[in-house]
C-alpha cells in the first residue's frame, strides 16, 4: 500500500478494485458499485497512511521483544 500511495503522491493515478474496506481506507477516493451501478463516490475520511501503519507495527514488535 505504501508503494501505491507514493506513486499517487507523484501524480500517478492508481485504480484499485477490492472487496476489503480496510484496504480501501488507504485510498483518497472510494467509488462503490452495486450490480454495475455507482452507489457512492466520495473522498475517504480518516485515510490510512501505510508508512504510519508500518511504523506502528514496528514499534509494537519492538515493545514485544523488550518485554
Amino acid at each position: 500500500m505504501g508503494v501505491f500511495q507514493k506513486l499517487n503522491e507523484q501524480g500517478i493515478t492508481i485504480v484499485m478494485v477490492t472487496h476489503e474496506l480496510d484496504i480501501a481506507r488507504y485510498t483518497k477516493r472510494m467509488v462503490i458499485l452495486r450490480d454495475g451501478k455507482i452507489v457512492t463516490d466520495e473522498q475517504v475520511q480518516n485515510r490510512s497512511i501505510a508508512e504510519k501503519e508500518l511504523q506502528q507495527l514496528r514499534q509494537a514488535q519492538q515493545a514485544v521483544k523488550l518485554a
